[in-house]
């Protein structure tokens, strides 16, 4: 985690992917989940409180699968959520949930059902609990299907089953 000049490393626990089906949508998601160890607070002003961060991404596309997992591919989830349906895509949990921006999960490298991924992310918004914060991922993440996805949804539950949230994900692969 950054903040202005001020850096905070916490090892990884835990980070898993897997695919999950939300019934409210005819579409795949691709899950990704990160639990940190618990560390005293490095930034001065938390006052050396411990933390243990966990973020979850959601990535919503149609055509997702397996077969787009491959090396050089690069996912971003330019926003936390989209307004019109209520779906969350994104989650990072430090003192509160918060949303994060600018989202970009790119796959480095692809063994069996590990994937080598760096995910990056931003926390800017207004009322945030915390100051504009950039994290960055760097691990290697083991396959859990089925995987939940974010179960939150804070404004409209239910739209057609073929329609996705809007503007989602972008995915791009080193073919395209």
């Amino acid at each position: 985690m950054f903040r202005g000049d001020a850096a905070q490393h916490f090892p990884i626990k835990r980070a898993t992917w897997g695919f999950a089906q939300d019934d409210r949508y005819s579409i795949p998601v691709l899950c990704f989940a990160i639990e940190t160890e618990q560390q005293d607070s490095t930034f001065a002003d938390e006052d050396g409180w411990p933390h243990d961060p966990a973020w979850r991404l959601d990535v919503w596309a149609r055509a997702l699968g397996p077969d787009v997992l491959r090396s050089g591919c690069q996912f971003r989830i330019p926003d936390c959520y989209d307004a019109f349906t209520g779906v969350i895509f994104t989650t990072f949990y430090y003192d509160e949930h918060e949303g994060t921006t600018d989202n970009a999960i790119t796959v480095r490298q692809v063994a069996d059902n590990i994937l080598d991924l760096s995910i990056e992310g931003y926390i800017r918004h207004e009322f945030a609990s915390m100051r504009p914060t950039r994290i960055t991922v760097d691990a290697q993440f083991t396959r859990i299907s089925p995987h939940e996805v974010i179960d939150a949804v804070f404004n409209r539950t239910t739209l057609p089953p073929h329609e996705p949230p809007y503007g989602a994900t972008v995915c791009q692969t080193n073919d395209a």
